[in-house]
């Protein structure tokens, strides 16, 4: 990304879908999971459902981590930082606003231990799949790049 404008369309796209795969993930939680209402009191405490500040406090949740992801990932910002250690700082950060999501908002109860390792899974499982997608996204823009430099200097020559 180079200018402003790629950098707001891409924290929309990432809004977009960090907001509808976690509202999604959340939901199939809770369908699985099934905790009454009274043995729990975090972001299902409506039972089987989400409640609607809880679905506004994901909406928060995601437009955050889309901002990390958008200074992150463009060269706006940390374009002398390698992309790796980009995706590290990302990754510490974005567990460390998830984890204050949660307390904040009582979305796992503290002393719940068996909840926070399974929301500390599920995060692992998300964010590595994410960052999977993304080094094979830039590995193919990487190919087609060096095949489009490739024909061009051989119509150059």
């Amino acid at each position: 990304m180079n200018n402003i404008k790629e950098a707001l369309q891409y924290f929309h796209k990432s809004l977009a879908s960090n907001f509808v795969l976690s509202i999604m993930a959340m939901t199939l939680a809770g369908l699985l999971i099934r905790v009454p209402a009274n043995e729990v009191e975090g972001l299902f405490r409506l039972g089987y459902g989400l409640p609607f500040d809880g679905i506004i406090q994901v909406f928060i949740w995601s437009s955050i981590i889309s901002a990390l992801m958008t200074i992150f990932a463009s060269d706006i910002w940390f374009s002398k930082i390698m992309l790796l250690w980009r995706m590290v700082i990302l990754s510490i950060l974005s567990v460390a606003v998830s984890i204050g999501f949660a307390r904040v908002f009582n979305w796992i109860p503290i002393d719940n231990r068996e909840a926070w390792i399974i929301f500390l899974g599920f995060f692992i499982l998300g964010f590595g799949g994410g960052f999977a997608t993304m080094i094979a996204k830039t590995k193919l823009d990487d190919k087609r790049y060096n095949k489009q430099l490739s024909d061009y200097k051989s119509k150059e020559v």
